[in-house]
């Protein structure tokens, strides 16, 4: 079973609904559950950004995977979704650092997934929010190179 991080700690997974991936979601969605879309990739055309968007009212939990820990596509499209009005779940899930959590908290993810095995190597006192945390320091600097390094084709 997933390990939750959140601002309150590790905690078991909640989400009971399940998931589907966004070209398997209905336009009518007639289960009385909020929907769970999974997207395994967070590089989104246009128009799946634009079918997300219209599922936005049905839609519980957006979980994302995180494929590397440079894929920093998966941090902008969590900060997208707020910005175009998200206002449900959002989760991180796969190659998660410790360190970044005060970053994907920033940028509009609500919890990350761990699987038992990292939760261990990587325990709670690791997973730390830091308050008035900004992305204009250090670590902001070294992402952005990180960043810049992944789209470097």
């Amino acid at each position: 079973m997933s390990v939750l991080v959140t601002d309150n700690g590790f905690a078991p997974d909640d989400w009971i609904d399940g998931y589907v991936p966004l070209a398997a979601a209905c336009d009518v969605w007639a289960s009385p559950h909020a929907l769970g879309i999974y997207l395994a990739s967070p590089d989104l055309t246009a128009r799946d950004r634009l079918r997300l968007e219209q599922l936005f009212p049905r839609v519980g939990l957006i979980r994302i995977r995180v494929r590397s820990f440079g894929d920093f596509e998966a941090y902008d499209l969590a900060k997208a979704l707020r910005a175009k009005g998200f206002s449900g779940r959002l989760r991180a899930h796969g190659a998660m650092l410790a360190r970044c959590y005060t970053f994907a908290r920033w940028v509009g993810f609500d919890e990350i997934e761990l699987d038992p095995q990292q939760a261990r190597r990587q325990p709670l006192e690791h997973w730390r929010k830091v308050p008035d945390w900004t992305p204009e320091g250090h670590d902001a600097r070294m992402l952005g190179a990180l960043s810049q390094a992944s789209n470097v084709q």
